[in-house]
């Protein structure tokens, strides 16, 4: 026979309300992608260091930034803000048709989708020939915007409307 549950003692009946007023948390596009790995798809922190091209240990660090920074949100009802931080997405990316899992890792090929482990994957932006990202350099002033060269920092273009430093754009990220 199985035993009752037992009774969890805790402090008090916590609501979660998010406080519009109180400073956002900000979230990196690192953090929010090792808990994407992690956390959402369940995929192992050798894998995910893997697909991130980062260490085992480097990944683990992160992935601990980012819980502490989302128990914080939970507990103090703070917004949280995705911020770019220093990644570069991967123009030569798999995506599995089954599943929606997106990976990139340049050093290996991939027969299976590592989340569902589904054959009907194939390989995004491989025909990639003037080696353009998806996101793009804007000018904060004007709005002016153009495709994000990789390997070109945004901050080393000028605006050729109104002459301001270009800033990074991600995914329509501000």
């Amino acid at each position: 026979m199985v035993r009752p549950k037992r009774m969890r003692r805790v402090v008090t009946c916590h609501r979660h309300e998010l406080n519009k007023n109180l400073k956002p948390i900000e979230l990196s596009v690192d953090e929010f992608e090792a808990i994407r790995f992690k956390d959402y798809h369940n995929i192992k922190q050798t894998e995910s260091a893997e697909f991130m091209g980062i260490s085992q240990s480097t990944f683990h660090r992160i992935l601990n930034s980012a819980r502490h920074k989302l128990s914080t949100s939970l507990i103090e009802g703070r917004p949280i803000v995705i911020v770019k931080g220093d990644t570069m997405i991967d123009p030569n990316k798999y995506l599995c048709e089954d599943c929606g899992f997106q990976w990139s890792n340049p050093e290996k090929e991939y027969g299976e989708c590592p989340d569902c482990k589904s054959k009907n994957i194939r390989k995004l932006n491989a025909n990639n020939k003037n080696n353009v990202s998806d996101d793009t350099c804007s000018c904060p002033n004007c709005g002016y915007s153009e495709a994000k060269i990789m390997g070109v920092p945004c901050r080393t273009k000028i605006c050729p409307k109104c002459g301001s430093s270009l800033q990074r754009r991600l995914c329509n990220m501000q």
